[in-house]
C-alpha cells in the first residue's frame, strides 16, 4: 500500500508559518527511513499520515482508498503508529497475546516477550516495553506501521532483534530515526525534511525534502556530497561572473577614451584638419569595437548571473568546538580489580587512560557498563582530580537540569557567548538558542513538539528538549580543561544533525574519552580503542571488561 501526499499544509497554531507548504511526496511499500534536524517535522509527519493530526489543506491518500482533505485512506486497524513512549502498554496487549491466531502470537515469540513481562509491565526496561509495543504492533498484521525513533536506549542485542521482526513486514513502513545502522539493515529509501531557509540562500521558510534510494548512511553522504557540489558549482559561476563584470569595466574605460579621443571639444575650431580626421574615423566605425565587444560581455554576464542564481547555494555552518585545546596530560591508570554488583561481579582488567585515549565501552545492557564507569570516576575523585573529569549521564534529572542553568547563567557574557556558539555547532538551530535564552527566565516559549522545545511552559529550562540539554551539558564542559570526558549514550534523543555534529567534534577532540554507545557508527567515528563488557560462560555471574 503506497502512501501519496499532494500539496499537504500544516501548521501548529502557536506558530507564525506553515510547518508543511504545498508538500508533496510519495512513499512506497516497504521501509522508508525519514530524516532530519529536530523542528524539521519528522514526528509531524507520521502523526498527519496516521490522523492523529488533521492537515490545514491537501490529501493524504492510502492505497486505493479515496480521501478528501485532511483525510487519510486506510480504515481503522490498518495503520498503527508506535510512539517514542511506551510508558502506558499498549492497547490490544493481552487480546493480542493471548490471541488463538498462531501468526499473531509468533511475534511476541520471535521479540521474546513472556507471560511474566506481562504482569510486570511498570516495572520493565525500556527495550522490554519496546518489544512488546512492537509485538503489538505485528500482531495486527497492518498495511502501514510508522514508528518514531523504535531504537532509543535500546541495546545492539535488542535492536536487531528488532529489526529482524521488522524486516519480515510485508506492507508499507515508515521509521524516524536517527540510528544509522538500524536504519539501513532495514531501509531501502531515505527521506530527509530539512527547512529550506536553513539549508540554502533564498530558501522558503517551511519543510521540503530529499528523497534518496539507499539507507541512511549513504544518504548522508550523498546529502553531504551534493551541498558541496552546490556550493562549489555556485561560487564558480559567481567568480565568472565577476572575471566577466571586471573585464567589462575595463572595456568601459577603453570605451570612454575612446569616446574621449572621438571629441571635438578639445580641438581648435579652426584646426579644420583634425575635425575632418574625427569625422571619418566616426563614419568608418574606427573604435567601436571596445562598445561593441562591451555589450557582448553585458549580454554574457546577465546569462552567467542567471545560471549562477538558478542554482541552489547550500549555507555552509561551522562545526566542532569553538575552543582552544588545553586539557590536562596526566593519565589515569585503573588497575585489575573486581567489583561487586548485587549477585554478579566485575572483573577490569588493567588499563591506561592517557591523553588521546578515546574507549568505547559496549555490552549488552545490564553487562556492567555503569559499574565501569563509575569506578574510573571514583579513582579519579580519590586522587583529588574530580574537577578534570565530565560525567555526562543518561537521563538528566531536575536537580541536574537546574545547576546547568545555574553554570549557564554564572557564566560572563563572552563566555556565554562562547557555549552558544558551540551548541550552534553542535547542530542546535538559530530559534533554538533563542529558546535556550528565554529558558533562563521564569517564562520559556511555546513550541510545536517537534521543535527541540517542549510542548508545556514551565520553570527555567522545563521548555528545552532533553537533547538540548545534553549538548547544553557538553557545551558548558568542553569550556574548561579536561582529563576524561565520560558520555553514557551521549546521542540519545539527538536528531541526526547533532549526532553528526557531535561525533565530528569529539572525533577532533584531544582528551581522553570513555563513550558508551550502542551507535556503531558513532563509536567507529569517535573512538581509537575498544573494551567489551560481557557475561563469562565458565564462571556464572561474573562479567569481564576486556
Amino acid at each position: 500500500m503506497s502512501i501519496q501526499i499532494t500539496k499537504l499544509n500544516f501548521s501548529y497554531p502557536e506558530s507564525n508559518a506553515n510547518l508543511f507548504e504545498d508538500f508533496t511526496l510519495q512513499i512506497a511499500e516497504g521501509w522508508t527511513c525519514v530524516a532530519g534536524s529536530n523542528g524539521c517535522g519528522k514526528s509531524t509527519l507520521l502523526k498527519l499520515i496516521a490522523g492523529i493530526l488533521v492537515p490545514d489543506g491537501g490529501k493524504i491518500l492510502c492505497g486505493n482508498a479515496g480521501a478528501k482533505s485532511g483525510a487519510v485512506g486506510p480504515a481503522a486497524g490498518e495503520m498503527i503508529y508506535c510512539a517514542q513512549e511506551t510508558a502506558e502498554p499498549p492497547e490490544n496487549l493481552y487480546a493480542a497475546f493471548w490471541s488463538d491466531d498462531n501468526e499473531a502470537r509468533k511475534f511476541f515469540s520471535r521479540l521474546c516477550v513472556t507471560e511474566e513481562m506481562l504482569e510486570r509491565y511498570e516495572t520493565l526496561s525500556g527495550g522490554e516495553k519496546k518489544r512488546i509495543q512492537i509485538a503489538c504492533a505485528l500482531a495486527e498484521r497492518p498495511a502501514v506501521l510508522l514508528l518514531d525513533e523504535p531504537t532509543n536506549h535500546l541495546d545492539a542485542k535488542t535492536a536487531r532483534m528488532i529489526c529482524e521482526a521488522l524486516g519480515d513486514f510485508g506492507g508499507t513502513g515508515i521509521i524516524v530515526s536517527h540510528d544509522r545502522a538500524f536504519a539501513d539493515s532495514l531501509c531501502a529509501r531515505t527521506v530527509y525534511l530539512y527547512n529550506e531557509a536553513a539549508a540554502f540562500a533564498g530558501g522558503r521558510d517551511c519543510v521540503v525534502y530529499d528523497s534518496y534510494p539507499c539507507g541512511l548512511t549513504k544518504a548522508l553522504e550523498l546529502r553531504q556530497s551534493g551541498a558541496d557540489q552546490s556550493r562549489g558549482q555556485w561560487e564558480r559561476l559567481n567568480a565568472k561572473a565577476a572575471a566577466e563584470r571586471g573585464r567589462s569595466a575595463a572595456l568601459e574605460a577603453q570605451n570612454q577614451k575612446a569616446k574621449a579621443r572621438l571629441s571635438k571639444k578639445a580641438i581648435d575650431s579652426r584646426d579644420h584638419d583634425a575635425q575632418r580626421k574625427i569625422d571619418t574615423a566616426r563614419i568608418l566605425g574606427k573604435d567601436r569595437s571596445t562598445g561593441d565587444a562591451k555589450a557582448r560581455l553585458e549580454t554574457q554576464i546577465r546569462q552567467t548571473e542567471s545560471e549562477r542564481d538558478s542554482v541552489k547555494k547550500a549555507l555552509r555552518r561551522k562545526e566542532g568546538f569553538a575552543l582552544s585545546q588545553s586539557d590536562y596530560s596526566k593519565p589515569l591508570a585503573v588497575d585489575e580489580t573486581v567489583l561487586q554488583a548485587g549477585s554478579y561481579k566485575l572483573k577490569i582488567k588493567r588499563m591506561e587512560i592517557k591523553r588521546g585515549t578515546k574507549i568505547a565501552l559496549t555490552g549488552e545492557n545490564g553487562a556492567g557498563k555503569s559499574l565501569f564507569v563509575r569506578h574510573v570516576i571514583s579513582l579519579l575523585e580519590k586522587a583529588g582530580r574530580a574537577n578534570e573529569v565530565f560525567y555526562l549521564p543518561q537521563e538528566i534529572s531536575d536537580a541536574q537540569r537546574d545547576a546547568i542553568f545555574n553554570e549557564l547563567e554564572s557564566l560572563e557574557e563572552s563566555e556565554r557567548g562562547e557555549v552558544l556558539s558551540t551548541l550552534y555547532r553542535l547542530g542546535s538551530e538559530p530559534e533554538r538558542l533563542e529558546g535556550l535564552k528565554s529558558a533562563q527566565t521564569k517564562d520559556g516559549p511555546r513550541a510545536g513538539p517537534d521543535s527541540g522545545l517542549a510542548n508545556e511552559q514551565g520553570g527555567r529550562g522545563d521548555n528545552l528538549s532533553p537533547g538540548e540539554l545534553r549538548k547544553l551539558m557538553i557545551a558548558l564542559a568542553v569550556q574548561k580543561p579536561l582529563s576524561l570526558l565520560v558520555l553514557d549514550e551521549p546521542t540519545n534523543h539527538m536528531d541526526i544533525t547533532s549526532v553528526v555534529a557531535l561525533e565530528n567534534a569529539l572525533a577532533a577532540l584531544d582528551c581522553a574519552m570513555i563513550v558508551v554507545s550502542h551507535d556503531m557508527a558513532f563509536l567507529q567515528k569517535v573512538c581509537n580503542a575498544s573494551f567489551v563488557a560481557e557475561r563469562d560462560k565458565d564462571q556464572g555471574k561474573i562479567l569481564v571488561i576486556q
